[in-house]
């Protein structure tokens, strides 16, 4: 009896190292989905968003051979590989970082740099919450170059709207007096 066991449990072990590891459901894994701000809420909790089988283990889908690969991260690049696991419309909203110069003088012609995320070509610019007719130079989907002249001190607003009618974030620019020579 003693040797059945040993057997048997020896058999199971060896059994085990040749199962491949990489199909077999991780929660820790699920959790980084579950907890992506863009996850679409339908699709939470479920195995078939990286697995074959929707109850999980097995092979791998197109989804969870790339998140693996990615080091199981995502990325906005896999968030737009795979739209039907994501909120893309909120994923692709335009963002803000920041913008240079931040400060600027009165009455001086100056360019600017709008650096960001999710920019495009055909934004409209709102300066101080006004839609604004200053032209734009779209360089890439991070940067945006507008050449502007202020006309008052204090702090000023820019804010960018996507060809989908989704607005950016606020930013503020400074733009100070000009110094009077003595």
């Amino acid at each position: 009896m003693k040797i059945l066991k040993i057997v048997l449990s020896t058999s199971l072990f060896i059994l085990l190292l040749f199962i491949p590891q990489e199909g077999i459901c991780d929660p820790g894994k699920m959790q980084i989905y579950n907890n992506d701000k863009f996850a679409r809420p339908a699709m939470k909790n479920k195995c078939s968003v990286c697995h074959v089988s929707p109850s999980g283990g097995g092979p791998e889908n197109a989804f969870g051979m790339a998140f693996q690969s990615n080091g199981f991260k995502i990325t906005d690049d896999l968030r737009q590989k795979f739209p039907e696991l994501f909120d893309l419309a909120q994923s692709l909203k335009p963002k803000i970082i920041r913008v240079k110069p931040v400060s600027l003088m009165v009455g001086q012609e100056s360019k600017l740099s709008i650096i960001g995320l999710n920019l495009t070509a055909n934004s409209i610019i709102f300066i101080d919450g006004e839609e604004s007719t200053i032209s734009s130079t779209f360089v890439n989907s991070k940067n945006i170059e507008i050449v502007i002249t202020f006309d008052s001190p204090g702090k000023h607003t820019i804010q960018l709207q996507a060809s989908d009618d989704q607005k950016s974030n606020i930013f503020k620019v400074l733009v100070k007096p000009v110094k009077k020579a003595l």
